[in-house]
């Protein structure tokens, strides 16, 4: 007896279709399976990120508050600041004043006498009101406001007021720059 076996093309065609529905439920399980894995990988890199963005933001509100409450400090630092620079230019441009004074006493001494001194400001300037007891003297001191040692102390000197007195005497205004405090 023969046996014929109508169905074995079906079972060759239904083992050969079992085989590729395991490859493609493995493809499929290996695909998944990766997917699953770059899923969890981006939730974790997205949640370190937001955890490093989170610590950032702690951070710079923690140095924010920090730089805030040290605000008082640096206002007064800054006040503080300015009025030592204010006070030092008042005292430079005292200190300049005073070294004029001095300095054209000791070049008029016994020659002429200082009578009067104003202070302008504005201008930066000091005017000096000589008094010569006579032509000479006069002469002397306009000799000195030539003079090149004095021009190089005081380089803008003007004569502007020549006034001579019943008695003989003479009195002389000058205007002069003072230094200039760099």
């Amino acid at each position: 007896m023969i046996n014929i076996n109508f169905l074995a093309n079906r079972v060759n065609q239904k083992d050969k279709q079992k085989e590729q529905d395991t490859k493609i439920f493995r493809i499929s399980t290996y695909i998944l399976i990766a997917i699953t894995v770059i899923m969890v990988g981006t939730f974790a890199f997205k949640l370190y990120n937001t955890l490093q963005i989170s610590n950032a933001e702690k951070k710079i509100t923690k140095y924010k508050n920090t730089i805030l409450s040290q605000e008082n400090i640096e206002v007064s630092y800054l006040i503080f600041v300015n009025k030592i620079k204010v006070i030092s230019e008042i005292y430079q441009k005292r200190s300049n004043k005073q070294e004029a004074m001095s300095y054209f006493s000791d070049t008029f001494n016994g020659i002429a006498e200082i009578i009067g001194m104003s202070y302008q400001e504005d201008q930066g300037g000091l005017v000096l009101q000589l008094s010569s007891d006579n032509v000479f003297k006069l002469q002397e001191v306009n000799d000195l406001l030539d003079s090149a040692g004095l021009r190089k102390q005081y380089q803008n000197i003007e004569k502007s007021i020549l006034t001579r007195g019943e008695i003989g005497n003479y009195k002389l205004t000058l205007k002069l720059e003072l230094k200039k405090n760099d």
